[in-house]
């Protein structure tokens, strides 16, 4: 048995429904939205419902706001702000994989005397004399 589908009139209450719903949480009103709020399947909505949402739906949906010049600065100033950020990360990796590399350093040369049956003689601690390389 087939479920009756609503009238335009339904439909055109359900779509003020949820454009005045998106509007008051600041969200974008959609179709699936209208769909879910009928209990209609995406498919039957279109086929049977398409002109309602071209000349109800789409003419009412607010444009999107564009970015002001007070919102570009903020965007500027967090791309710098990230950046730095990413570029002090990097640096302080950089130095932690220099450690681990003289660790591991140290640690092999201490495990083949010990394999080879040497005395370990412990070395003083390498110091870098260039920086890192940079990729």
């Amino acid at each position: 048995m087939k479920r009756a589908l609503p009238d335009a009139d339904t439909v055109k209450a359900a779509i003020d429904t949820v454009l005045d719903e998106a509007s008051a949480s600041g969200r974008r009103p959609t179709v699936t939205a209208i769909e879910r709020h009928l209990g209609i399947p995406h498919a039957t909505f279109h086929r049977h419902y398409a002109d309602l949402i071209d000349t109800h739906f789409r003419p009412r949906i607010p444009a999107a706001r564009s970015q002001t010049h007070t919102d570009r600065p903020k965007t500027v100033e967090l791309k710098e702000e990230n950046l730095r950020r990413l570029r002090q990360e990097n640096t302080d990796l950089r130095r932690t994989l220099a450690l681990y590399e003289e660790a591991i350093r140290q640690l092999t040369l201490e495990n083949h005397a010990l394999r080879g049956g040497s005395t370990v003689v412990p070395l003083p601690t390498r110091s870098r004399t260039s920086a890192p390389s940079q990729p």
